[in-house]
């Protein structure tokens, strides 16, 4: 799940230095929306949330996080950043399901924003910060949706992504539309890596990790699970150094500091910290 996860940020960064960020994102939902159609069913009393998490957790996420990547030389300060979608969760359920946390949760939460800051004032993440921002409301975006997820009742994994899958697909195309431009001109003359990219992104991220990360919270407690994917965004980072340092493909040019070390471990041990203390089964991930 972990590998799958880690991987799906190389591919992504490929993909979107092969096609604009908008159409990237909408054709993988449509790969996803398309093995997904025989989940796709109406829950009455439901669909209200199920269309924001769709449009929050769906259109709106993806489109943070790529163009996170596309405006980020450096993969490993989105992966990171990335992971603040938990403790941004906690203050939203505090604050509007007057959810009570303790003291070890505040100091995860502290730790994990204290990490982003000092990865910020690193002098290469710095020059790079329009990425860390995309990354942010990325983050931000998708701990706003979990909340609506909390509120579902009965709704099967596999029908919440059908429906994620086929209203991000027609809202990013007509982002797309809108605010991106020579679409037929990019798909006809994308290269084999950028198509390879796309179905890579798709089918792993979604086919192996989402359905990886569901079929053990189904088996085991979401304490013991979610730490676990902390993994992915070390594995993303590890990739991204390894591709770097051989000149596998372009546009990676990923870098390691004392300080990013310092930073990085600082937000995973918060996110880690939050993450174990959470109990509600409910909660859906998305990397």
């Amino acid at each position: 799940m972990n590998f799958a996860f880690g991987a799906a940020f190389i591919s992504a960064k490929i993909g979107v230095s092969e096609f604009p960020p908008f159409l990237f994102t909408a054709m993988r939902f449509l790969i996803i929306a398309l093995i997904l159609i025989p989940f796709l069913k109406i829950h009455k009393g439901q669909m209200k949330d199920i269309m924001i998490i769709a449009i929050l957790g769906g259109g709106i996420h993806f489109s943070f996080f790529y163009l996170a990547l596309v405006n980020s030389q450096y993969v490993s300060s989105v992966a990171i950043v990335l992971q603040l979608g938990v403790p941004f969760a906690t203050i939203l359920s505090v604050i509007f399901l007057k959810e009570v946390i303790r003291w070890k949760r505040i100091i995860g939460i502290c730790l994990a924003f204290g990490g982003v800051i000092i990865l910020i004032f690193e002098p290469t993440i710095f020059a790079d910060l329009g990425g860390v921002y995309f990354a942010l409301l990325a983050a931000l975006s998708m701990s706003v949706s979990l909340i609506f997820m909390k509120k579902l009742d009965n709704i099967k994994v596999f029908d919440l992504q059908a429906w994620i899958a086929v209203i991000s697909c027609v809202m990013l195309f007509i982002t797309s539309y809108i605010f991106e431009s020579n679409q037929i001109n990019v798909i006809v003359n994308a290269n084999v890596l950028g198509w390879a990219a796309v179905i890579f992104t798709a089918l792993v991220a979604t086919g192996i990790g989402h359905a990886g990360f569901y079929y053990l919270i189904t088996k085991y407690e979401l304490s013991k699970i979610t730490p676990l994917t902390l993994l992915a965004p070390v594995l993303a980072i590890i990739n991204a150094l390894v591709i770097s340092y051989f000149s596998i493909f372009d546009n990676f040019d990923e870098i390691i500091s004392l300080k990013i070390i310092i930073g990085s471990l600082c937000t995973l041990i918060g996110v880690g910290i939050v993450m174990t203390r959470e109990e509600d089964k409910r909660i859906i991930q998305s990397p």
